[in-house]
C-alpha cells in the first residue's frame, strides 16, 4: 500500500471475495473479514470474483493488485475513479491487531499503522 493512499481524502473500500473459494484458510479469512469490517462498522463494496457478471471489475482489481485467486483483497478507490490495491488479509489482519497497542508504543513507533490510520477516510458513497 501506498503512503498517499493511507493519507487521502475520502476513498471507498472494495473488498474482493470469492463466494464460491474452496481454499478454507481463505473462506475462513474472508468471514473474519467482514465480521471485522462490520464490528468497526467500516461501509465496503464487495466484488465477488466467482460472479460472472463481475468477472472484468474481478480482473482488473487482480491486474491491480498482480494476486490472482487468493482472497480477500483490499483496495481504496478514490473519488476521481483511481484504484489503489491496500493489501490482503494477512495485512488487514495486522493493522486490527496493531490498534490495540498502547499509545505509548504507537507514539514510539510513528511508523507502525493502525486500522484508523489507514481506514479514517472511508466513506459508504462519494456525495
Amino acid at each position: 500500500m501506498t503512503e498517499e493512499s493511507a493519507a487521502s481524502g475520502p476513498k471507498r473500500l472494495i473488498v474482493l471475495v470469492s463466494h464460491g473459494v474452496s481454499d478454507r484458510a481463505q473462506a475462513s479469512h474472508q468471514n473474519m473479514a467482514f465480521n471485522i469490517l462490520k464490528a468497526r462498522k467500516v461501509p465496503y463494496t464487495e466484488v465477488d470474483g466467482m460472479d460472472l457478471e463481475q468477472k472484468e471489475r474481478r480482473n482488473q482489481l487482480f491486474e491491480i493488485s498482480k494476486i490472482r485467486a487468493n482472497y480477500p483483497q483490499f483496495f481504496f478507490e478514490e473519488k476521481g475513479g483511481s484504484v489503489s490495491f491496500v493489501g490482503n488479509w494477512e495485512y488487514v489482519e495486522g493493522l486490527n491487531e496493531a490498534s490495540s497497542l498502547s499509545e505509548e508504543i504507537l507514539q514510539a513507533n510513528p511508523g507502525i499503522k493502525t486500522w484508523d490510520s489507514v481506514f479514517n477516510n472511508v466513506v459508504a458513497s462519494f456525495a
